[in-house]
């Protein structure tokens, strides 16, 4: 990571424009913060609304990559929802149905439970693989990065602006817009916990800026980054079942 935090000082020193920084290096970095490794967390999620508060509490399993499981513990008319993501493969599931349903690529963001959180806030690298990157600006303390859609990405988002530290490359903030440039959607990174170089997130704060009112408050609050996490837990029985 140093060296990537090197070069960036080395070109504006330089005068050479911000555009020419290796901003998928960075955004790859930055990534490996959210993604960085094997995850088993129990997570509270905290939905508001104009009229109302609901918190649900979600056990989650991540291989630090592209495939994570997600399943509901309360409240219990809602428990033993799950969703399965698994590269482009997107599986959710509810008791009351009783099978798995496929969802297309677009489906990744989709609203969790009707909050503001998307399965691919949960699992994936989405914004590596659909958006093109550059360093907009830097200023010493922040860094941040312009991401736009690529052509064919399956994504509701025609901008990214992903701000950073300067000096860890941690995410901070992330601010979507809409193919009008609108600004439609803010997720704010706190709370943040070391592991092994990896600094993540513990608390979300996901807004949507469309609707006043309407914010989704996500805590980890249990997680363990040491676990080894079977293959099974990404198969479609895990869905039901669970896996750990």
């Amino acid at each position: 990571m140093r060296h990537v935090l090197v070069s960036l000082t080395l070109v504006l020193l330089a005068g050479t424009t911000l555009a020419q920084v290796d901003a998928a290096e960075v955004l790859a970095r930055a990534m490996g913060h959210l993604r960085g490794g094997e995850l088993v967390a129990t997570i509270e999620l905290h939905v508001t609304r104009p009229d109302r508060v609901t918190r649900y509490l979600l056990e989650l399993v991540t291989d630090g990559d592209t495939a994570g499981l997600g399943r509901v513990l309360t409240p219990p008319r809602d428990a033993g929802q799950a969703f399965l993501r698994g590269g482009d493969n997107l599986f959710v599931y509810h008791p009351r149905v009783g099978r798995a349903l496929r969802l297309p690529p677009s489906g990744r963001s989709d609203n969790f439970l009707g909050s503001d959180i998307t399965y691919g806030d949960f699992a994936g690298r989405d914004l590596e693989r659909d958006y093109q990157s550059r360093v907009l600006r830097e200023d010493g303390t922040t860094v941040v990065l312009e991401l736009l859609a690529r052509p064919d990405a399956p994504t509701p988002f025609g901008r990214v602006l992903l701000t950073l530290a300067a000096d860890t490359l941690t995410p901070l903030e992330q601010v979507f817009e809409d193919q009008r440039g609108a600004a439609v959607r803010r997720i704010e990174f706190g709370d943040h916990v070391e592991s092994n170089g990896r600094r993540f997130p513990t608390t979300l704060v996901v807004e949507d800026l469309t609707r006043a009112g309407h914010e989704t408050v996500v805590r980890y609050v249990r997680f363990s980054f040491d676990s080894t996490v079977p293959a099974s837990c990404f198969e479609q029985r895990a869905l039901e079942v669970g896996c750990m």
